[in-house]
């Protein structure tokens, strides 16, 4: 072999090292920046997914604050009813006190009139047992007829009440429910009627605890 021919397949081998040499680092150089723009990917959408969460978060915050108010306007409505229950009461005692002839007693005489009681009713609390299990327990002084339990829509659940269970007081109902990373209202709703049978109901409201 000549030196001239030795020359050219040094010099063509040396242009393959190259060019695979040129292949390699391109192919590494391929998959890294693959492998960045899938972990940039990643986290966008780790990113992302945790701002929905957050955003869930808070809507359940609102809605359960919003019930809160609404629990409060109850108990304010509920007081005045029987403040002014009882302000008729004692006027009508008083009134009766009069036309009989009677020595007038002070307003907070408890001999002049009786307070007028509270109707028996179904009360409710809503409690964690652990993990999805939660316990609704009727802790009013009337049994609760017709149950039914039911959860906002980004809820999971409530599973485990039948439909037009019955529900004497004092005792207690089991369900599964959770909280999803996209629930944005966690209510639980109660809806029950108050005779067997009966075609009115009532309803109750309560954000599902989360610890």
């Amino acid at each position: 072999m000549s030196s001239d021919t030795f020359a050219n397949v040094i010099q063509v081998v040396a242009t393959l090292i190259a060019l695979v040499g040129l292949a390699v680092s391109f192919e590494f150089s391929r998959r890294g920046q693959k492998l960045q723009q899938q972990a940039s990917a990643d986290a966008a959408r780790q990113a992302e997914e945790s701002n929905r969460a957050a955003q869930a978060a808070a809507q359940r915050a609102s809605a359960a604050a919003a019930l809160t108010i609404d629990d409060l306007t109850r108990i304010a409505d509920g007081v005045e009813r029987l403040a002014a229950a009882t302000r008729a009461s004692v006027a009508g005692a008083q009134a009766a006190g009069a036309g009989s002839g009677a020595a007038p007693r002070s307003a907070g005489d408890p001999a002049r009139f009786e307070s007028p009681g509270l109707p028996a009713a179904p009360a409710w609390r809503l409690e964690r047992v652990g993990g999805s299990e939660y316990r609704l327990t009727n802790t009013g002084t009337a049994p609760a007829f017709d149950l039914w339990v039911g959860g906002a829509p980004s809820l999971d659940g409530p599973h485990g009440v039948e439909p037009g269970t019955e529900l004497p007081h004092q005792a207690s109902v089991m369900f599964r429910a959770a909280i999803l990373p996209t629930t944005t209202d966690s209510t639980i709703t109660v809806t029950w009627a108050s005779a067997r049978g009966g075609a009115e109901r009532s309803s109750w409201r309560y954000p599902l605890p989360e610890a």
